[in-house]
């Protein structure tokens, strides 16, 4: 079964939020959205395009490495919220991080499982998945090995409720080789987002290794902060169909 094909919504190129959900629709594109804490669930409900995760996107400020404990139990906050939100809006699962800055607390692996450990009743509850993503050091200055992240997971033992999401972005960032690193990876993954580095736009085509991961992601979601012209965000659609498409 191939995955489903999304693109986060701020990366789209039209400048108001109906535009970008009508570029979604014309091209049957599924949507990742992003909670900064108060977001209009209303467009969302009324459009019929689908919506594969809501990032916990308040978690730039409010992270589980923070050193405040306030700051962190804002953050655990914010994730029960984003759960909440994905609820309503009938989403499978959300994106979370362990943290963003150079300022973060000791024993990192151990405040991440203290923390996503009380994340797992309430996303049971609700049947959401949670994603944990990777980040490249150039982000935060603590657990940014995918590996610690895969281990996080597998520690926390729940893998109806847990998984990893992999970044090509921060991949590449980090200094990895994606082939190399992507057909070795050995941990559960619902998401893989496309992204080049330093958030550019993914540079498709990539190649024959992306139809033989070891894992098969649910999600493809296309992410980037550079913007993209009109006529280069459909050659890149095409460009991950045709990738993707049945040899």
């Amino acid at each position: 079964m191939q995955p489903v094909l999304a693109y986060n919504e701020s990366s789209l190129p039209a400048p108001s939020l109906g535009e970008r959900l009508q570029l979604a629709a014309q091209h049957h594109l599924a949507l990742e959205i992003a909670n900064s804490g108060k977001l209009d669930l209303e467009p969302y409900l009324n459009s019929n395009i689908p919506i594969t995760a809501v990032q916990a996107y308040a978690m730039h400020d409010f992270h589980p490495l923070h050193p405040d404990a306030q700051h962190r139990q804002q953050a655990l906050l914010h994730v029960h919220q984003t759960l909440e939100v994905a609820a309503q809006l009938q989403v499978p699962r959300i994106v979370t991080v362990c943290g963003f800055g150079a300022d973060v607390v000791d024993s990192p692996f151990e405040h991440c499982l203290n923390f996503f450990s009380r994340c797992a009743a309430p996303a049971k509850t609700l049947g959401i998945k949670i994603m944990i993503e990777p980040l490249s050091p150039r982000r935060c200055a603590a657990m940014t090995e995918p590996y610690r992240i895969g281990q996080l997971v597998d520690t926390l033992a729940e893998p109806e409720v847990f998984t990893t999401l992999l970044d090509t972005g921060h991949l590449l960032d980090s200094g990895y080789d994606l082939e190399t690193f992507l057909t070795n990876w050995p941990f559960p993954t619902e998401e893989l987002q496309l992204k080049g580095p330093h958030s550019t736009p993914p540079d498709f085509p990539s190649g024959q290794w992306l139809r033989q991961l070891p894992f098969q992601p649910t999600v493809l979601c296309v992410e980037h902060r550079q913007p993209i012209a009109l006529s280069d965000f459909e050659q890149l659609i095409s460009a991950i169909r045709l990738e993707f498409s049945p040899q």
